[in-house]
């Protein structure tokens, strides 16, 4: 019932806002015409604040309707960062996390987000010769790793930039813990010609372990109906280091330093306080009392047995 005033070249706020409201009942009605609507505010969305709102609409409807890939076209109308980052973390699928990457008129934190988001997904799902592929998008220059929340973390009242993802996580100096594994990139490649191999999974979740991918933000689907709560275009398999150590555990053909290994980390899964940190499904603190007794008796020589004095 709000009269299609779309077109003018300044909106007051009231007008504005009378054209939002009406893009919304588009939007719930379904209308064809709905993205075209917003597109035409654009021109008269020159006060503070209503084209970051108008963006924000459009981005929205193209998600919701599976065009996330509109919203990076080079003639996209979405420009805020913290828009299109929320997008590329929570949404984009492989081929656009590349397309991004690889585009040399994107933003330098945008092609190294791409860059970073594509590397994360791809280990964590184990598409193990997708990641060697890869590996070339790293920038040529990269910042040491350091705590990283993405674009739903960032709060100009503390920092006025994104912060920068850690992309250094995938250097040959990343740290590899304390199983004296290869570099990551031998260890994928390990991993490409053999996925069950069970050295090369023991080091990958070390890997994990050491570089704070347990607690990886952007790996969970955001809640609610806002931006970025759509599926993921990125194939969903989801990783847990504590069901790796279950399986290598009750693996016959584990040697007894894998199993000893594994029995030490899926035990430390629980420290310090009884919290499972490393994903998959709990176990009941008899099973870890089970499995530190079993460190312990069938192999007290090794250090994984030597060096864990309880369990949580």
């Amino acid at each position: 019932m709000i009269p299609d005033a779309a077109h003018q070249r300044r909106f007051t706020y009231l007008e504005f806002s009378r054209q939002m409201l009406r893009g919304f009942a588009l939007e719930a009605s379904k209308d064809r015409n709905t993205r075209g609507f917003w597109l035409s505010l654009f021109g008269g969305a020159v006060q503070p604040y209503q084209r970051e709102a108008l963006e924000l609409a459009l981005a929205l409807h193209d998600e919701r309707s599976g065009h996330v890939e509109r919203v990076f076209a080079p003639d996209s109308k979405v420009r805020h960062p913290v828009i299109r980052q929320i997008l590329i973390e929570d949404v984009a699928g492989p081929e656009l996390l590349r397309q991004q990457a690889r585009d040399a008129k994107a933003p330098k934190q945008e092609r190294d987000v791409a860059a970073f988001v594509l590397l994360s997904k791809d280990l964590r799902g184990g598409f193990y010769r997708d990641f060697l592929g890869d590996l070339p998008l790293m920038p040529a220059s990269v910042r040491e790793p350091g705590w990283y929340g993405g674009a739903r973390s960032y709060d100009p009242r503390y920092n006025p930039k994104l912060d920068p993802p850690p992309l250094a996580r995938f250097l040959a100096s990343a740290p590899l813990g304390e199983g004296g594994c290869p570099a990551l990139k031998a260890t994928v490649a390990q991993l490409a010609q053999a996925p069950q191999a069970i050295g090369p999974r023991l080091c990958l979740a070390e890997y994990f372990r050491s570089n704070g991918f347990d607690d990886f933000e952007i790996a969970w689907p955001e809640r609610g109906t806002g931006l970025g709560s759509s599926a993921s275009q990125f194939p969903n398999r989801p990783y847990a280091r504590l069901e790796v150590y279950k399986a290598i555990v009750g693996n016959a053909d584990a040697t007894a330093e894998q199993r000893a290994w594994a029995l030490n980390r899926a035990i430390r899964c629980y420290a310090p306080g009884g919290a499972n940190s490393c994903g998959g499904t709990d176990v009941p603190v008899e099973q870890r009392r089970a499995w530190f007794q079993r460190l312990k008796r069938d192999y007290p020589k090794s250090r994984w047995a030597q060096t864990l004095k309880l369990y949580w």
